[in-house]
């Protein structure tokens, strides 16, 4: 009988948690909490060339030039970092956040390996994609958002054709901020 009452509130109890974690993984799914405290922000370009510094603004201005509100500049002094290199991973972008509030800081590294053997001759816009997918996360959206409706941060969008934010990300980056 004792059995049974435990084992009954094991499986409750997981329910339980199996019904908590589909409720935050559902709130999370847009919403990532390593963004920035606001939406204006620099970046300093790190160990890439001009032409790199190229896709980095190109990428600043496709956000800027929305309806978001935010003002990403690019500065030699800042401590948020945006890099490229050529790493056996099996990502193309990545962004880390450091600290927390105002002390929040991040670095984004951009997988030139990743991108190169994936991309075809479409190099460049998946690069831009990227650039400014990871920028988005600085932004507080989440990968791989739970909607129907086009969007950058998706993994599964075509970089070739999705590499400026969408309507659907800017929206969020408004309820967010």
């Amino acid at each position: 009988m004792i059995r049974r009452s435990v084992l009954r509130g094991v499986a409750i109890g997981a329910v339980g948690l199996l019904a908590v974690g589909a409720t935050q993984q559902s709130a999370s799914a847009t919403y990532y909490d390593g963004g920035m405290p606001s939406l204006s922000f620099t970046v300093r370009p790190v160990n890439v060339n001009d032409v790199w510094i190229g896709y980095l603004d190109t990428a600043r201005g496709y956000w800027n030039a929305t309806s978001a509100g935010t003002h990403i500049t690019r500065t030699t002094t800042s401590k948020n970092t945006y890099t490229a290199g050529r790493w056996n991973y099996s990502w193309g972008g990545r962004y880390t956040p450091t600290g927390s509030g105002s002390g929040r800081t991040f670095t984004i590294e951009v997988n030139v390996q990743y991108l190169e053997a994936r991309a075809g001759s479409s190099l460049k816009t998946w690069i831009l994609s990227t650039s400014t997918h990871e920028l988005g996360h600085a932004l507080k959206l989440a990968d791989n958002p739970g909607t129907t409706r086009a969007s950058l941060m998706k993994y599964d969008r075509d970089p070739a054709k999705i590499y400026k934010p969408q309507s659907y990300d800017i929206s969020e980056v408004v309820k967010y901020s």
